[in-house]
Order: structure tokens, then sequence, then C-alpha cells
């Protein structure tokens, strides 16, 4: 008689170390404000990881299905789920300070590799785009000019596929691989920007489809522009 064969896969994901902020996903700890030994992250239990990162007080994992969970401090946006807001906290209940301390999913599908800085998180995706968040004072983490980006914004420039990502406390970088003339060719292209040839470069870009550094000539022209404009305030005043 033959029976039936069944496989089953499971995987666990293990966190230990500081836990005040809740980076560590537990619902609880077991002593203060550490775990001394590492322990199971039962909200992703038989979910299969391929990638995981680690900030300030941040954790973000990558799912071989592309999905990227986020838990930890939120202060800054670096879970990338808008303002902070939680329903638990590991302070007293007279503090105000609340924590997001269980895994939560920021990019449903699509993601490759993941990065986290003290306060901000990249990811980049199988579309070959890289998407940023949190603290961004310096431009770490987005395009936009605010301070903090809440939510997945995107990040230019970026030819080729990405290899790795990395980042930290105000900065960031990627490694890329140009698999096409096309963009040998953009790579290039990109060394060559300044503001007197922006225009330019702008206009070839965008008539061979080279989106990201047409974006980033409009960038680099919108830049200069600011620039000027404050200088002519100053004068003026």
């Amino acid at each position: 008689m033959n029976f039936p064969f069944f496989f089953c896969l499971y995987c666990f994901s293990y966190t230990w170390g500081l836990g005040s902020m809740g980076q560590l996903g537990h619902t609880s700890l077991q002593s203060g404000d550490k775990e001394l030994l590492p322990r199971r992250v039962v909200a992703l239990d038989g979910v299969i990881m391929k990638h995981v990162a680690c900030g300030g007080v941040h954790t973000c994992a990558v799912t071989d299905k592309g999905a990227l969970y986020a838990w930890g401090g939120s202060q800054a946006g670096q879970l990338g789920l808008g303002p902070q807001t939680s329903s638990f906290s590991f302070i007293p209940s007279d503090s105000e300070s609340f924590l997001r301390n269980i895994p939560a999913v920021v990019v449903p599908n699509g993601v490759e590799h993941v990065a986290c800085g003290h306060s901000h998180t990249l990811a980049s995706l199988n579309d070959g785009r890289i998407q940023g968040w949190g603290y961004n004072s310096y431009g770490q983490a987005s395009n936009e000019k605010s301070t903090y980006a809440w939510y997945p914004s995107p990040v230019d420039w970026c030819v080729g596929a990405v290899r790795k990502l990395a980042a930290g406390g105000g900065h960031s970088a990627v490694l890329t691989d140009a698999c096409s003339l096309k963009e040998l060719c953009e790579f290039r292209l990109a060394d060559e920007v300044k503001f007197s040839n922006a225009s330019r470069i702008e206009d070839v870009a965008s008539r061979t489809g080279a989106d990201a550094l047409a974006r980033l000539c409009g960038r680099l022209r919108q830049h200069m522009v600011d620039i000027g404009d404050q200088n002519y305030d100053d004068e003026d005043q």
C-alpha cells in the first residue's frame, strides 16, 4: 500500500539584544528591556525570509515572495507606516511613548533588498526602482525635501540592476550592474551632468526612455534655481 507523503517546511526568525523600542518583534520581553538569548519571532513563524536588516531601533525583513516586514521604533518614520501609532508600549502606562512591536507588511511584493540606517530604510524593487523612508534631513531616504518621509518614497537616481544596498546614519549607498549598452550610456551621461548641460542631457534622457536620469537632471536644475532665488533674497535684505 502506498501512503501519501507530506513535506512541511518550517522557517523561524530569531532576534536578541536590546528590545526597548520593539525592535525584537516580541509581544513581551523576558527580562527588562533585553533578550540575552536568541528568541523566536512568533509572528513570523512559517514565513520564509531571504534578507534581514537592523537599524538603530527598527528591524526589517524580506520574504522569499518579495514582501517587506518592519517593526520597532518609528519616531522618524523608519517603518514606512506613517506617523508613529501603536496600541502597545513597553513604557509604563503614564508615558506617552507608544511602540510598534509586531511585524507589519510595509511593501506587499516586489522587494529584492532592504537596508536599515540609524533612522531610515531603503528597499530595492524588482522593477529597478529604489524606495526610501524615514529621517531625511540630508536627503538620504527620499527625493522629497521634507525632514521625514513617513511612507515609501522614490529615490533617484539608479542605473542598472541593484546588487547591494547600504544605509548609514545620514547617508546611503548602492552598488549596481550595467547589463546593457543603454545602461552604460546612461552611466556615461550621468557622470557628465552639470548645471550647464543638464537641460540637454535631460532632453536626451527623456527621448531614450532614461526616466531616472531625466529626473536627476530636472532635480539638479531645480536645485540651482532654488539656490539662485535664495541668493537673490539675501541680496535684497
